[in-house]
């Protein structure tokens, strides 16, 4: 009786580790019983570590995993950041000039991102319109406003003064976002030289002021310089 009451708690044992025992046999009378039960306790110890090898490999795979989606995520964090910033400065530039070409259309030739006396930043932006005439507009820092906005009527008729307009090839915004990528400095004045085949650029950063000339036909860095930032 004693060996039939261990046989069962044994395969019960077995069972709850494992769910269930192929081949083992429940005797119920005394003959053999002794083979039976070790033969039983050997298919539950082996069961139990079969069961602790699964979860083993089970745990293994989930780290791994974990370890698969914390590297996918901190790519893709960095690629987003990445993104982000660039098309920041592309949408901060080209949303201003774009608000300012809807209030006098024309060509972009100057861009300046302008500290005032009272704290507030405003970009100022030269036009030379459609109509043949210069026009100066204000935008306000977020690019959302025009402030102010008058046909500029101090040029002269003096023909140094003339300003040559570029038929093709990049425009302001490009010309900064190529300086910027240069430099790694920031953005502060953009103009176009007056015989049109090149943009003008100064940045500040990292105390310097940067100068650089990038060929309007080409896109192509063809001059820089930098010194040491006094203001």
């Amino acid at each position: 009786m004693k060996r039939n009451t261990l046989i069962a708690i044994a395969a019960a044992g077995a069972v709850i580790a494992g769910g269930t025992i192929g081949g083992v046999a429940l005797a119920s009378g005394s003959g053999g019983g002794e083979q039976e039960l070790r033969g039983t306790e050997q298919a539950a110890a082996a069961v139990d570590i079969s069961d602790r090898d699964d979860d083993r490999d089970d745990r293994d795979d989930d780290a791994e995993r974990e370890q698969e989606q914390g590297r996918d995520q901190s790519q893709d964090a960095g690629q987003g950041q990445g993104q982000d910033q660039g098309q920041d400065g592309d949408s901060r530039y080209s949303r201003v000039t774009a608000l300012a070409l809807s209030e006098a259309p024309g060509f972009v030739t100057d861009l300046e991102r302008d500290h005032r006396d009272n704290g507030t930043v405003v970009w100022e932006v030269d036009i030379f319109g459609t109509d043949g005439q210069w026009y100066d507009v204000e935008i306000n820092e977020d690019g959302t406003e025009v402030l102010r906005s008058h046909l500029d009527n101090d040029d002269d008729d003096d023909d140094d003064d003339r300003q040559v307009i570029p038929s093709s090839g990049i425009d302001i915004v490009e010309a900064i976002l190529i300086a910027e990528q240069h430099t790694g400095a920031a953005f502060k004045d953009a103009d176009l030289d007056d015989d049109g085949r090149h943009w003008e650029i100064e940045l500040r950063g990292d105390g310097y002021e940067h100068e650089v000339k990038v060929a309007v036909a080409t896109g192509e860095v063809t001059a820089y310089e930098k010194e040491n930032d006094d203001d």
